[in-house]
């Protein structure tokens, strides 16, 4: 494994990290202000921190709790591949993720494709829709 993909390993632990303890850390620490975050089942896609922001406010006024756990993750080049469970409420059964997180060379999320259901059998508003 080369040097980039150890890189871009640690920079998915911070994102786990703040992701489970401060979401506006995550935004402004782990992703490019050009960044693109596509939810490739729902077929949405935030351009921009700004964007990425106004979904992440109205994710966690929907439900504070959640909490995401890494348990796989796959590097190769300026991309990782990475399984999470992820935890929201009351419901101790995980919500099962894959998430393609590809890094620019200062170490920021660019592209962010996800793909896993709703936790609350739900989609959250748009927030460009607002």
């Amino acid at each position: 494994m080369g040097e980039l993909e150890k890189r871009n390993m640690e920079r998915v632990k911070h994102w786990e990290w703040t992701w489970n303890n401060d979401v506006m850390r995550m935004v402004d620490e782990c992703y490019a202000e050009d960044c693109e975050v596509t939810d490739m089942f729902r077929e949405r896609t935030f351009r921009g921190r700004g964007e990425l922001r106004l979904i992440e406010e109205q994710m966690m006024a929907l439900d504070a709790s959640r909490r995401m756990e890494i348990t796989k993750m796959v590097p190769c080049g300026d991309t990782v591949a990475i399984e999470m469970d992820a935890y929201w409420g009351a419901n101790p059964h995980p919500v099962k993720n894959c998430v393609f997180l590809t890094f620019n060379e200062e170490g920021l999320i660019v592209a962010d494709h996800s793909y896993g259901n709703d936790p609350n059998g739900v989609a959250e508003q748009d927030p460009r829709q607002s």
